[in-house]
């Protein structure tokens, strides 16, 4: 060991990277994560049919551990830690947050009931699955309920097929940009990346339960 200590805030996968890379170089890193479980936005934020989160995420952080990173729960720094306590306790501090402040539609309607942010969805959803097996109730349902999920990207993917899964009666998936061509383009060539219409898994999966792409 070194002698030096690094604190890390946030355990996503860029605060887990950092302090195994920081560990490894013989640093003593102990890493604060503001929820009840490390792995940020791989542990609560991505579903769990698409990143298991025993046999990967659990698996990686008591790799971690066994390798002498240690771990902190509930640590809500500026709440419950303070930035100073962690400085005097560190020869220097990561900060690792994320961005967990959603971006927000100022329009009409959107102060109606059930309507969401991805996020609060995604993470709620397997933090009740994790915690009772949807037991306790501590999700937003969607069962039985026709969902529009606005955004095409993983996060929508991800709520279009956890919706799925939760049994929702019907399900529409709003896109801002227009469908991209099925091969490339002529002004996207190699070795841009293709900008080419592709289906997801939660799209394929609405498809074969529904009759079409959402």
């Amino acid at each position: 060991r070194t002698g030096r200590r690094v604190a890390v805030v946030g355990s996503g996968p860029a605060g887990l990277a950092a302090a195994d890379q920081l560990n490894k170089a013989g640093h003593t890193v102990t890493v604060y994560e503001r929820a009840d479980r490390i792995g940020g936005l791989m542990m609560y934020g991505v579903p769990n049919m698409k990143t298991d989160k025993t046999d990967v995420v659990q698996r990686r952080v008591d790799l971690m551990a066994a390798e002498g990173v240690e771990f902190v729960t509930g640590a809500h720094v500026g709440v419950t830690h303070s930035v100073e306590e962690l400085r005097a306790g560190s020869d220097a501090l990561l900060l690792a947050c994320g961005a967990t402040r959603p971006r927000d539609l100022a329009i009409e309607g959107r102060d109606l009931s059930g309507v969401h942010f991805a996020m609060d969805f995604l993470s709620a959803n397997t933090k009740s699955l994790l915690d009772s097996g949807h037991a306790d109730g501590q999700y937003i349902d969607a069962a039985g309920k026709r969902v529009v999920v606005i955004g095409g990207g993983d996060t929508g993917t991800d709520c279009i097929g956890t919706a799925l899964r939760h049994g929702c009666a019907g399900l529409v998936n709003l896109e801002l940009l227009p469908q991209p061509p099925a091969g490339r383009a002529q002004g996207n060539p190699w070795p841009q990346w293709p900008r080419v219409f592709r289906t997801d898994y939660g799209h394929a999966e609405a498809a074969r339960r529904f009759g079409s792409d959402p």
